[in-house]
């Protein structure tokens, strides 16, 4: 069963540092070596995304992201194993959980 593991935090008071990335690493080989790996992405800071939004036929479009303040989306993992269980245990390998939080979420998988 695909989980993904969307990992969030707050830029206004925690964030990613340098210091993180060997266990970034560590954490993406183990995941790949136990052969539970779908897909990962990470994303760039919110200022580099935009916001669209449609209401009653008007569209708009903000620089940014909707979250102006609190947790923004980082990133996600999904991962394939056997239940919710395994999937929180990988969830715990994710640096961020330590300073923001990841959901643990199960993918919809279309058959047809």
């Amino acid at each position: 069963m695909k989980f993904a593991l969307v990992y969030q935090y707050d830029p206004t008071t925690d964030g990613p540092t340098e210091a993180e990335i060997p266990e970034w690493v560590s954490v993406d080989q183990q995941i790949k070596d136990a052969g539970v790996y779908v897909y990962a992405e990470g994303f760039h800071a919110v200022g580099a995304g935009r916001t669209l939004t449609r209401r009653d036929g008007e569209v708009v479009v903000e620089d940014g992201v909707a979250a102006r303040s609190g947790p923004v989306v980082a990133g996600f993992i999904v991962v394939d194993v056997a239940d919710m269980d395994a999937a929180l245990a990988w969830a715990e390998k994710v640096p961020t959980a330590r300073y923001g939080s990841v959901d643990v979420r199960p993918v919809v998988e279309w058959n047809g």
